[in-house]
């Protein structure tokens, strides 16, 4: 079938139309992976910290949020940025069977926000786990 003289013109418009919203699709993919990437080191890097926290009573908070922030590090994380934000708290004392919580939030500009005008997205994760280290055996 011979092609008419117009064709190849409606192919170009046909891309023009399609081609921003698989721009948008393929952004917003790597957007996806991006957060789930840096909740899994948030999530992981807490776990990591209150872990730490729970094996000895005498740890302090400072020393915990270096541990856990250690474990970000190591798993890609940006640290240099001011968007991280990590905290350790032991809600009921340091004592045996009591629980420490390590929040951890970071703040992740998404690509797709920029196209819109929107606010960086504010990714969050906390642990919680019972202080052991007085348990014998630990």
């Amino acid at each position: 079938m011979a092609r008419r003289r117009g064709d190849a013109g409606q192919s170009i418009v046909e891309l023009a139309m399609v081609l921003p919203i698989l721009l948008l699709i393929v952004l917003g993919c790597l957007d996806l992976g991006r957060v789930y990437s840096t909740w899994m080191a948030l999530a992981n890097g807490t776990r990591e910290g209150a872990r730490y926290a729970s094996e000895e009573p005498g740890r302090t908070a400072t020393q915990v949020v270096a541990r856990a922030k250690q474990d970000m590090a190591a798993q890609g994380l940006d640290l240099s940025a001011s968007s991280l934000y990590v905290t350790a708290e032991w809600p009921n004392g340091q004592d045996c069977g009591n629980n420490v919580v390590v929040r951890a939030t970071y703040t992740l500009p998404i690509f797709t926000t920029y196209l819109f005008g929107g606010k960086p997205l504010k990714v969050r994760a906390y642990s919680q786990m019972m202080m052991l280290g007085c348990i014998g055996g630990y």
